[in-house]
């Protein structure tokens, strides 16, 4: 189903903006208290001044909802793009509320007294999300705080009382924190989504290098076989029904193969891949020296080196028409040296990719370094680790 779902609007973002309707006790209270037209003048403006403030939250798209933690792959991304918006689509209406509710509260004000200081409140808290950073929404703040002082000190008929100046402002600067913490929630969630994304790219690449060498190898192995059976089998040779044998062998075991590397489970053995990597060249006619024991080779290179053998013949049977390959292992070195003429064979496109590159990756891996070099007696594949980790 394409269709986009119908957008939920969950009882706690309608409630949100209403928490703060607390403050308007005072200006209702003084509304109430007056008599005639200014009565219900008072209370008619203060109940619009309301809607207009509860507008002016909900237009923004700040809510509680927003606050506290989302949940869902791109929350920090939607938040972003619900609640800062560009400026013609969100700013701009908060704005006019804005001038609407300071219009409104002089108004009110005017006709009941000092009860509708109680609207300064509401306005630096519209001013806080306008701004909607963390220094800027201080500054109004602290603007708020002075002026609620101010206008109770140098109002005519005014009487002054700190704790009404440290209820207008603590308004705006809980609205500040609030803002503050949604800021680090989505910033940490924006973390947390990265290091997934970077999590689940590390495993695409793990998958493709590990693919790449598996399918690289046994795929120049069953077309090596599968070339020679075609030749035993045009001369009418008994080995052919072997060879086809083989290939059907390998290609299973190359599909077993590749089902444990997706899981992240396949063993590689350093002692294994010397024969199989001995036994594919001898069948391709190239004579190998290899050692056969593996005892003096660092147990933290032993995996590294079993992907080098593995890479390292299969690149010798796809590239080249080499007659000899030697293998050498040192604690903490491996070479594998072949004659190679330079031309490539009629198998370098098979499993072709980025080979050498996956195998960088590995030894980076381990501290160590992957070198190739071209001599006049052929092809030279070094992989060594310079200095023993402890």
């Amino acid at each position: 189903m394409t269709s986009e779902s119908p957008v939920r609007l969950p009882f706690i973002r309608w409630f949100f903006p209403a928490i703060w309707m607390v403050f308007l006790v005072y200006p209702l209270t003084g509304a109430w208290d007056q008599t005639g037209a200014v009565r219900y003048w008072g209370v008619g403006l203060t109940i619009l001044f309301a809607a207009v403030f509860y507008l002016a939250m909900w237009v923004s798209g700040l809510n509680l909802g927003n606050l506290s933690r989302d949940t869902g792959p791109g929350a920090a991304n939607a938040w972003q793009r619900r609640s800062r918006g560009p400026v013609g689509r969100r700013r701009l209406p908060v704005i006019l509320c804005l001038v609407a509710m300071t219009g409104i509260g002089l108004i009110v004000t005017e006709l009941i007294g000092e009860e509708g200081l109680s609207f300064l409140a509401y306005v630096s808290v519209i001013l806080v999300v306008v701004v909607r950073r963390v220094v800027p929404g201080i500054i109004v703040a602290c603007l708020t705080l002075i002026a609620a002082e101010v206008a109770q000190r140098l109002v005519p008929g005014w009487t002054h009382d700190y704790s009404a100046t440290f209820g207008i402002s603590i308004s705006s600067f809980a609205m500040v924190m609030a803002i503050m913490a949604g800021d680090r929630a989505r910033a940490a969630r924006a973390a947390e989504e990265e290091n997934r994304r970077l999590e689940h790219e590390a495993e695409r690449l793990r998958v493709s290098r590990d693919v790449h060498d598996v399918l690289g190898h046994s795929l120049t192995v069953i077309a090596l076989k599968a070339q020679l059976a075609a030749k035993l089998q045009a001369a009418g040779a008994p080995e052919a029904a072997k060879h086809i044998s083989e290939i059907e062998q390998l290609a299973r075991g190359a599909l077993a193969d590749v089902r444990t590397t997706v899981q992240g489970t396949r063993p590689i053995s350093l002692a294994q891949e010397l024969v199989e990597a001995s036994r594919a060249l001898r069948a391709a006619g190239i004579e190998v020296e290899a050692p056969t024991s593996v005892d003096n080779v660092d147990v933290k290179l032993r995996e590294l080196f079993a992907w080098s053998v593995r890479e390292g013949s299969t690149n010798v049977l796809r590239h080249s028409h080499a007659r000899r390959c030697t293998i050498s292992l040192e604690p903490n070195r491996l070479t594998i040296r072949n004659d190679s003429s330079g031309e490539r064979t009629d198998l370098a496109e098979v499993g072709a990719g980025s080979g050498l590159r996956g195998l960088s990756e590995r030894a980076k891996a381990v501290g160590a370094l992957v070198t190739t070099e071209e001599t006049d007696d052929g092809f030279v594949l070094i992989i060594e680790r310079q200095e023993v980790q402890t």
